[in-house]
Order: structure tokens, then sequence, then C-alpha cells
């Protein structure tokens, strides 16, 4: 496995209510395919050396330049032909919402970055990463285009609350939700593929086996961390690395080439 490096700013001030953080990685490359695990968000990716491998069906395409990754509800297999170079923009899982469209049409897709927020400006932001020195140097040079791309809509402050109860684990289910908000199932499933592109359910598991992936990290038993993330038992929990990482929760305690692109 070859080092990895990757560097993270967080963003503050007017856009940190839709985007996270900004993130360089450098990645020498190798061969043995690499799992990416979703963790709710949508990343901006721009790359600036030769984009990497992405597998699609039976077979593999090259990634482009430049694009959106809509939300994940499967893991995400890369094949690296050689060395990365890539910054990405990490939004908040609400903030796809923002660009205008219905997020959920690009789950499990990436989606040139030209047909969302136009050529020029996706032309512009481009040749920003690919200049810019660090992260918190593209954020620097970059934020009035950004912000003037994702303002494309206002905030749904009901779903931010609402992901923020299952992000922190104030909520582990949909119907704790509804307990703690007041609101109809219904009408917190129907906002969720608005805002998130996700069905709530999926955003529960993904949240939960986030949990659970970070216990299983710090040393705590399989059988306790079953429990302590919330499912049904360690059939149920192994169920859902299989689909969120591409693995069983045992080899989630070694370190891998791409953990640093799963939620930490």
């Amino acid at each position: 496995m070859d080092e990895v490096e990757y560097h993270v700013e967080p963003v503050t001030g007017g856009m940190a209510d839709l985007v996270s953080e900004v993130w360089h990685l450098r990645h020498g490359g190798d061969e043995s395919p690499q799992m990416i695990a979703p963790d709710g968000c949508c990343e901006i990716i721009l790359h600036r050396g030769t984009p990497p491998l992405e597998r699609s069906g039976d077979g593999w395409v090259r990634q482009s330049d430049a694009f959106l990754y809509g939300p994940l509800n499967r893991a995400l297999t890369l094949g690296l032909s050689g060395p990365m170079d890539v910054l990405g923009i990490r939004l908040h899982p609400w903030a796809v919402g923002g660009l205008g469209r219905d997020p959920s049409v690009w789950r499990n897709r990436s989606v040139a970055l030209d047909t969302i927020i136009g050529p020029g400006p996706s032309e512009r932001l481009l040749a920003l990463a690919r200049q810019a020195a660090s992260p918190a140097d593209f954020l620097t040079i970059s934020t009035p285009l950004l912000d003037d791309c994702l303002r494309l809509c206002e905030l749904p402050d009901d779903v931010v609350d609402l992901v923020s109860s299952l992000r922190g684990g104030d909520a582990v289910s949909i119907r704790q939700l509804v307990t703690r908000t007041g609101l109809g199932e219904r009408t917190i499933r129907r906002r969720f593929e608005r805002s998130c592109g996700l069905p709530a359910g999926d955003l529960v598991g993904i949240f939960r086996f986030h949990r659970a992936r970070e216990a299983i990290k710090a040393g705590r038993p399989l059988s306790e961390v079953a429990d302590l993330a919330g499912y049904a038992d360690q059939a149920h929990m192994t169920r859902d690395f299989r689909r969120f990482a591409g693995i069983t929760p045992v080899p989630a305690r070694k370190p891998a080439a791409f953990d640093v692109l799963y939620q930490r």
C-alpha cells in the first residue's frame, strides 16, 4: 500500500452551513481496488492529475476531471492506474438539494460538474483547484465562486436538524425522529429525499454503520458494537458492512489506503 498524503481544511464563515470541509489527497497508486464507504455527504471532485478508474457494473470507467458525486448508499470501488492527486469539496448531507435539482436522480452517480453549475464556473473551479497550494489556499481563492454556485435555494432548516440528530446519535431510527420532532413519518421521509437525495432509512443505516466502524477501530468487541450502534444483532451489522464498505466488520480494524475518505 503506497503512502497517502491527506490534508483537510474545515470550512468556517458563511459557507459552513453548506460545505463541511475541503480536502486534498495524494496517493502513489497501487493495483489493489480501494473501497470507499458512503457517509451521507455528496462531494465535488476536482482532479489535479489523471483521474482514477471507477467500478461500473462488470467493468471500469475513468472518472471525469470535475464532477459531483451524488448521494451514495453503497460502497464505491476505485482502481488506481497511477498516482492520484485530487481536491474534494465535501457538502453536508442536506446541501445537495441546494443545487436546485431533485438530488435523488444523482444517487450512486458521478455527474459532470458543468451540467450542474455551467461550463464556465466548472472550468474556473477546476483551474483554481489545480493552482491552489493547499485546501486553505483553495478556499481563499474560490469562496466567492463556490458561494455563487451553491446558493441556488434556501437551506432546509428542518432537514438540518433531522440529519444532525441522526449523525450525532440523538436519534437512531425514523421512529425516534418522529418522537423528537413531532413531524409525521411520511413528511420526514419526503424531506430527506428532497434535500439529501437518499431515503431516510439509508441515512439511518449509514450513520449507524459509521458508529459501529469507529467503535470497532477503537477496539470494542464485535458483540458489544452491534448493540451499541443500534443493530438487531451481529448478522444485521455484517450485512450493513458488506453493503456500505464491501467488507465484514473484522477487517475494519485494519488501516486502509483510502481510510481517510471514510467519515471520521
